[in-house]
């Protein structure tokens, strides 16, 4: 038997509007001129005839024809995602799981803690227990190295910004909010680093905004604020759990945002976990700043390339701290 090359769908799919135009065409091919002893009667039947089965080709293959995606402009499929469809990692793999809360996981995606990194976080000392630095970008044109010692190991990752854990669920990550114009950080209320930390949007909302927010003590030692919080965040079941927070506020110079440090545990587990939290809060300091022309995006984190975007930063680099100003 003679052998027929395979044709691929999309060869097939894009050979049906030729064949929709010959099927639908009404008129015949012109008959060839060929010297015939039959009678013009004979031959009009025949013209007849060919007429009849091209309506009727185009009559059965109308309703599949129907049933086939229109092609859109451009050659591409009416519906169907090409890369331009996406912009970053969780909208195309939207399973991939984010840990969310304190130490718990979801598949929502990452929480927003307002971090945009320089560089990779950077540890020293015991993995379990490591002093951590991470270069921040800020708003005002400053980029500020803050330090703490850890006492809970560093966890890395796509779906963390600075963050140590245990697998009790104690630990600890970074936030940075940004001040109202004009406000510094002692202008501001409690309320405002409650509002950045308990947002539904931030680190214990993963399944709706904490509640129950009391702060139970404020404390000042030079310029960082210090704030006690008991609250209840929603478990993936729906049900409250009580933890206790406690939150380190400083301001670096030439910025206008304030970087937190930001330490918890369950209710049950704080008589335990408070010395460790509370020794994690007193050695958190910004240990450098610098100025810079990175504006405080999420483009512009050195791991955003790796998430699937194109990095913004220009001409302003980490190995280099030489700035274009």
């Amino acid at each position: 038997l003679p052998s027929h090359p395979r044709r691929t769908l999309t060869q097939t799919v894009y050979m049906i509007p030729v064949t929709l135009a010959a099927c639908l065409s009404l008129a015949p091919p012109s008959p060839a001129r060929v010297v015939s002893s039959a009678s013009p009667a004979r031959i009009l039947s025949s013209a007849s005839r060919r007429a009849l089965l091209h309506k009727g080709a185009a009559a059965a293959a109308l309703p599949l024809l129907l049933s086939l995606p229109a092609v859109a402009q451009g050659g591409v499929p009416e519906g169907m995602r090409t890369s331009e469809s996406y912009t970053n990692l969780q909208q195309i793999s939207p399973e991939t799981t984010g840990t969310l809360g304190a130490g718990t996981m979801s598949s929502r995606s990452r929480p927003v803690t307002g971090v945009v990194l320089l560089e990779e976080v950077q540890e020293s000392g015991k993995k379990t227990a490591p002093t951590v630095s991470a270069e921040l970008v800020l708003d005002g044109g400053v980029a500020a190295t803050a330090t703490f010692d850890a006492q809970y190991p560093l966890n890395r990752g796509m779906f963390y910004d600075v963050e140590v854990r245990n697998l009790a669920g104690e630990g600890a990550f970074l936030q940075v909010a940004s001040l109202p114009e004009g406000k510094s950080l002692g202008e501001m209320s409690a309320s405002f680093l409650t509002k950045s930390v308990f947002s539904t949007e931030g680190r214990f909302g993963a399944y709706g905004a904490p509640t129950d927010i009391k702060v139970l003590s404020k404390s000042e030692a030079g310029a960082m604020r210090l704030l006690e919080i008991s609250f209840a965040a929603l478990s993936p079941g729906g049900n409250e759990v009580p933890r206790r927070a406690l939150v380190a506020a400083v301001q670096p110079e030439g910025s206008t945002d304030v970087v937190m440090l930001v330490g918890g545990s369950t209710t049950s587990e704080w008589k335990r976990a408070e010395p460790l939290l509370r020794s994690q809060a007193s050695s958190f300091k910004i240990a450098r700043v610098r100025p810079t022309s990175i504006k405080r995006k999420a483009k512009n984190d050195y791991r955003f390339e790796n998430q699937g975007g194109l990095n913004e930063r220009g001409s302003d680099s980490v190995s280099n701290l030489v700035d274009g100003f």
